[in-house]
């Protein structure tokens, strides 16, 4: 049972810890070298689809790790307890930076359109992916956190 917990809560966790490992590989640069009404459009594309399925994900994401934590302490497995612990507590940082910098963040740049933006855009977009640095971190932290608790259950 706590086997396939683990699996799950890594696949859940997986699907939250791709976006941050795109944007290390590819995404970051592209974005970085697009003009402004590019940029622009192209976060406007995006945002509204992140907005409504993201929810899901992270949900989906909490509920299987609470239910491995709760699963680990049931059965004693103090390593997958304490290394789940950990990775639910760096996603539950990383919703907060989220809610908190990238989306106000994003309803800003939502308002704007391709051909009427403020000069100091560059500064948003900036301010974004600094923010998001910060949780592509936690999250990754936290998947290795959950990758060394499978190993050494």
């Amino acid at each position: 049972m706590i086997r396939i917990a683990i699996i799950t809560n890594l696949v859940a966790y997986s699907i939250v810890a791709s976006q941050p490992l795109a944007y290390i590989v590819v995404m970051s640069s592209a974005q970085r070298a697009l003009s402004a009404p590019a940029y622009i459009e192209l976060r406007q594309r995006i945002n509204p689809l992140m907005s409504r399925r993201l929810p899901a994900i992270y949900l989906g994401a909490l509920v299987v790790a609470l239910s491995l934590i709760v699963a680990s302490a049931r059965f004693a497995n103090w390593n997958v307890l304490v290394t789940t612990t950990i990775a639910f507590l760096c996603l539950v940082m990383d919703v907060i930076l989220m809610m908190r910098e990238n989306l106000p963040i994003n309803a800003v740049i939502d308002r704007w359109s391709p051909t009427n933006y403020p000069e100091d855009w560059e500064g948003y977009r900036t301010k974004w992916f600094a923010i998001f640095a910060y949780r592509q971190v936690v999250l990754l932290l936290g998947f290795f956190s959950l990758l060394v608790g499978a190993a050494f259950q």
